[in-house]
C-alpha cells in the first residue's frame, strides 16, 4: 500500500501548476468568459505535451499512465483552466486505441491540433447533446447506438450561455466526416471504460478545484472580523469546514482509488469512477458553496474568485445528468447481478457490497493486473501478500470462534465480550500481534492490525474489552514506567487482564478536563476520591485508566495525574447501568482508596499529555466493520422484502439510491482508516487524520442506519429476537439504537470537529 505520488508526478503537477498560476488567473478565466476557452492556455499546455500525456510514445504521445494524467486534472482543477484538457486527454487515449481508423483525428491531436472532446453520455437520434468542450474542438468522440464514432465538429458551432461558462455544444454524429472506430460489443466496452476515464480524471478535477475552494473560504474566516473577532473562531463556522475537510480527504482518496483500479486494470473498477465521480464533484459544489457562504453579501459579488468556483463546481458535476439518477447507475452496477454479493466487503475491495467469504482483498487485482508494476506508478491500494496472508489466517480463525451463540450472548446481555473468544485470541496471539517480540508479540505491522480489527467486526465478534485492553497497554508502552511495561502490559497481551476508561464524570464529559476524582498524595501511596459515569466493561476488567484531578491552583488541564488502578482494590464500587442500544456501561466509585505510586502512568500533573497518547489508539474507524454489517442486512432485507409495485425491494428506486449512497460512505470511511494505517506504518502519527477517520466513520454510521431503517417502515419498529420479524430480524433496529453512541464515545463528533478545524485547518482557536 503506497499513498504517495511519485517525484515524476510531483514535478509535472509542479510544471502545470506553475504554468496555470500565470496563465490561468482568476483575471484570465474571466477574460475567458462567457465561452471559457483560452487559446493561449491551450497553446502552453499543447506545448508541454498536456493532451497527448495517455498516448503511447510509439503514436508520438508521452506513454502517461492514468496516475500520471489525474495529477494534470487536478492542478488543471485548482486553476479552472479555460481549456477542456480532461475531455482532450481522454478523447485522445480512446483514439490511441483505435489508431489505424482514427486517422488524421489523432495525428492531428499529437501534433498539436485543437482539442477533441469525448461525449460523456451517448448520442440521442444522432446528436450528443452539450458535449463539453465541443463548442472550441476539432472533433468529438461518441457513441451513436452500438457504434463508436468520431465525427469532426461542424465550422460554426456555438456554445450556449451556461451556469459554468464552459464551451458546450451538441454534435450531429451522423454527418458526413463521420468515421466509425468500431462497433458492437468492443465499442460500447471501449466507450464505458473510456467515460470511466473521465469519471475519474473529473474527479480529480473536482478536487483540485474544491481544494482551492476550501482555501480560498477558510482564509476569508481567518481574515474577516466580525463582532470584534475572526469569523473562522465562530463554531458554527469552524465545524463545517471540519466535516468539508474530512469529507474532501475522503473524496481525495476515493478520487485516487478510481484512478488506480482503471490503470491496474481491476476487474471490478466499474463502481469507483462512478463513486468517486458523485462524491468528488458533491464535496465540491458544497465546499465552494460554503465558502461562498462564509463571505457573505461579498461572495456574491462577481468580482470575487470564489463565485467562479461555486458556478464550476454545480455546472461540471450535471454534465453526466441528475446526481440521483447517478446514484441508480451506481446500484445497478454494484447489485443487478445477483452474484454481486460474492464481491468481498472487507479490506479496500468492494466493502460497499456487504460482507461476503468469495475473496480475499488484492487477489483478483494481483491476478488481473499481472506484468502490472505499479510499485513507482505513484499511489497503490494494494496491501500486499503479507497482509493478505494473516487477514485469511485472522478470517479462518474468526469462522471458527465467532459462532451465533456469542454474538447472540453479548446482544442479550449486553456486554460485549466473550471470555472464551478473547482465551482463545490471546493463545492465538492475536491479542499481541502488533507488538514485538519482546513483549511476546509477532510484531506485525498497523496494516496487517487495521485487517485483524477489520475482520473482527466484520464477524460481528464481541471484542470491546480487547479494544480497550489495547488502547492502555499501547499508551502504557508509550507513558508508562518499566515496571507497568514488564508486569501490567504482560497481563494484557496474555488475555489475563482487561481495563476500563474512567475519563468522564457527571460534570465531566466532553470538557474532561474538568474532572473532579481527586487524588492526594501521602508518600508513595495516593488516596482517590470520586465518581465516573461509562466505565464500560468494569464488572469485567482487572484494571481501570483512571484520570484524576491533584493540583487545583493551575490551569485544569494542567492539574490532571492518570493512573492504572487495580479494579480490586478496597472502595472501588460498581453499578451497572444499561443503555438504549443494549450495552451495559457502568457508575464506578472511589472512596478512599489507597493507591501505590507504582500505578501512575505519566507524570504528576502530566494526565492530560497522557490521555491525548490515549486519543490516538481511541479515535480509529473501528466502526467501519459495524457499518458494513449494516448494509450486508439491508441488502439481505431488500433482496427478500416484496415490493408493493411488484418485484423485490432491492428493485424500489428509493431504496436502490439509499443503498448506493450507503456503499460510498462505506467506501469512504474505508479508506480514511485505511490512511490512517497507512501512516502509522510509515512511522507518522495519524492525529488529524485519525479524528477525520472517526468522524466521519461515526457520523456516516449514523445516517446510514437513520436510512435503513426508514427504507423499512413500520417493519423497521421490530426488534431482533422477536419471533415475527422480517428478513433483517430486526438487526436494523437494534443497529438503528446502537450507533448513536458512536458519535459520543471516543469524542463527541463537536470535539472532533474543533480537532480538525483549529489543528489542521489552523482557523483560530473558537471563542
Amino acid at each position: 500500500m503506497h499513498l504517495q505520488i511519485t517525484e515524476e508526478q510531483d514535478a509535472l503537477r509542479d510544471a502545470v501548476t506553475g504554468f496555470l498560476d500565470k496563465a490561468s488567473s482568476p483575471e484570465a478565466v474571466r477574460e475567458a468568459e462567457p465561452l471559457g476557452w483560452d487559446p493561449k492556455v491551450w497553446s502552453g499546455l499543447t506545448d508541454m505535451g498536456v493532451p497527448t500525456l495517455g498516448v503511447a510514445e510509439d503514436q508520438g504521445g508521452s506513454g502517461a499512465s492514468l496516475r500520471d494524467i489525474a495529477v494534470v486534472a487536478e492542478a488543471c482543477g485548482a486553476r479552472l483552466a479555460p481549456a477542456p484538457v480532461v475531455e482532450t486527454m481522454v478523447a485522445a487515449r480512446l483514439l490511441a486505441r483505435f489508431a489505424e481508423a482514427a486517422g488524421s483525428f489523432l495525428t492531428d491531436l499529437v501534433e498539436g491540433g485543437a482539442p477533441v472532446a469525448v461525449a460523456p453520455r451517448p448520442a440521442v437520434d444522432g446528436t450528443a447533446r452539450l458535449v463539453p468542450g465541443a463548442a472550441v474542438a476539432a472533433a468529438v468522440v461518441a457513441l451513436d447506438g452500438d457504434d463508436l464514432v468520431v465525427v469532426a465538429v461542424a465550422e460554426g458551432t456555438t456554445s450556449p450561455s451556461n451556469l459554468g461558462s464552459a464551451p458546450l455544444a451538441d454534435v450531429d454524429v451522423t454527418g458526413a466526416g463521420r468515421v466509425v472506430l468500431a462497433t458492437g460489443p468492443d465499442a460500447v466496452a471501449a466507450y464505458d471504460t473510456a467515460v470511466d476515464e473521465y469519471r475519474a480524471l473529473t474527479a480529480r478535477w473536482f478536487i483540485g478545484l474544491a481544494r482551492e475552494a476550501q482555501a480560498i473560504g477558510v482564509q476569508y474566516a481567518i481574515d474577516r472580523k466580525q463582532f470584534g473577532v475572526s469569523v473562522g473562531s465562530f463554531q458554527a463556522v469552524q465545524h463545517r469546514f471540519a466535516d468539508l475537510a474530512t469529507d474532501l480527504e475522503g473524496a481525495d482518496l476515493l478520487a485516487n482509488k478510481a484512478v488506480w483500479a482503471l490503470d491496474v486494470g481491476d476487474p471490478i473498477a466499474a463502481s469507483f469512477p462512478s463513486m468517486a465521480f458523485w462524491f468528488a464533484g458533491d464535496t465540491a459544489q458544497r465546499a465552494a458553496s460554503w465558502a461562498l457562504h462564509v463571505h457573505g453579501g461579498y461572495g456574491f459579488m462577481e468580482e470575487y474568485d470564489i463565485q467562479l468556483y461555486f458556478r464550476r463546481a454545480k455546472a461540471a458535476r450535471l454534465l453526466l445528468g441528475d446526481p440521483r439518477r447517478q446514484l441508480l447507475a451506481l446500484a445497478d452496477r454494484l447489485w443487478s447481478d445477483p452474484a454481486a454479493g460474492a464481491i468481498p466487503g472487507s479490506g479496500l475491495r468492494m466493502t460497499h457490497t456487504g460482507r461476503a467469504d468469495a475473496a480475499v482483498n488484492g487477489t483478483l487485482v494481483e491476478t488481473t493486473s499481472a506484468g502490472v508494476d505499479s510499485s513507482d506508478g505513484g499511489f497503490d491500494f494494494r496491501l500486499g501478500p503479507e497482509v493478505e496472508a494473516f487477514r485469511a489466517e485472522v478470517r479462518t480463525f474468526l469462522s471458527e470462534h465467532v459462532t451465533d451463540e456469542v454474538i447472540e450472548t453479548a446482544h442479550h446481555t449486553g456486554t460485549i465480550h466473550d471470555h472464551g473468544l478473547h482465551r482463545a485470541m490471546a493463545e492465538a496471539g492475536w491479542i499481541s500481534a502488533g507488538w514485538p517480540s519482546e513483549f511476546g508479540g509477532q510484531g506485525r505491522s498497523p496494516l496487517e492490525m487495521n485487517s485483524l480489527t477489520e475482520e473482527m467486526y466484520f464477524s460481528g465478534a464481541p471484542v470491546d474489552g480487547i479494544g480497550v485492553a489495547s488502547l492502555v497497554a499501547h499508551t502504557l508502552l508509550i507513558d508508562g514506567t518499566e515496571w507497568q511495561k514488564t508486569t501490567i502490559i504482560p497481563e494484557i497481551l496474555s488475555g489475563q487482564a482487561l481495563c476500563s476508561l474512567g475519563y468522564s464524570e457527571p460534570d465531566a464529559g466532553s470538557d474532561v478536563a474538568a474532572t473532579t476524582t481527586k487524588a492526594v498524595r501521602d508518600g508513595d501511596e495516593w488516596t482517590i476520591n470520586g465518581q465516573k459515569m461509562f466505565t464500560t466493561m468494569a464488572h469485567e476488567a482487572q484494571y481501570v485508566f483512571l484520570l484524576t484531578r491533584t493540583n487545583t491552583e493551575v490551569a485544569k488541564h494542567k492539574g490532571l495525574t492518570m493512573f492504572v488502578v487495580p479494579f480490586d482494590t478496597p472502595g472501588i464500587s460498581i453499578t451497572p447501568v444499561h443503555t438504549m442500544g443494549g450495552e451495559r456501561t457502568n457508575i464506578t466509585y472511589y472512596d478512599d482508596v489507597k493507591v501505590d505510586d507504582k500505578y501512575r502512568v505519566g507524570q504528576v500533573d502530566g494526565g492530560w499529555a497522557v490521555m491525548m497518547t490515549a486519543l490516538v489508539f481511541e479515535r480509529n474507524s473501528s466502526w467501519y466493520g459495524e457499518i458494513v454489517r449494516l448494509l450486508d442486512h439491508g441488502l439481505g432485507w431488500a433482496r427478500l422484502t416484496p415490493s408493493p409495485d411488484g418485484g423485490q425491494m432491492i428493485d424500489d428506486p428509493l431504496v436502490r439510491e439509499r443503498l448506493a449512497r450507503i456503499a460510498i460512505g462505506n467506501e469512504i470511511s474505508n479508506l480514511l482508516g485505511w490512511r490512517a494505517a497507512w501512516m502509522a506504518a510509515e512511522g507518522t502519527l495519524p492525529g488529524v487524520e485519525g479524528t477525520m477517520a472517526k468522524l466521519f466513520t461515526t457520523e456516516h454510521y449514523q445516517w446510514a442506519g437513520n436510512e435503513l431503517i426508514d427504507a423499512l417502515g413500520a417493519e423497521g419498529l421490530r426488534r431482533h429476537g422477536d419471533a415475527t420479524t422480517g428478513p433483517d430480524d430486526g438487526w436494523i433496529e437494534a443497529i438503528y439504537r446502537h450507533c448513536q453512541v458512536t458519535t459520543i464515545y471516543g469524542g463527541t463528533s463537536e470535539v472532533c470537529r474543533g480537532i480538525i478545524a483549529e489543528r489542521g485547518l489552523k482557523l483560530p482557536r473558537n471563542r
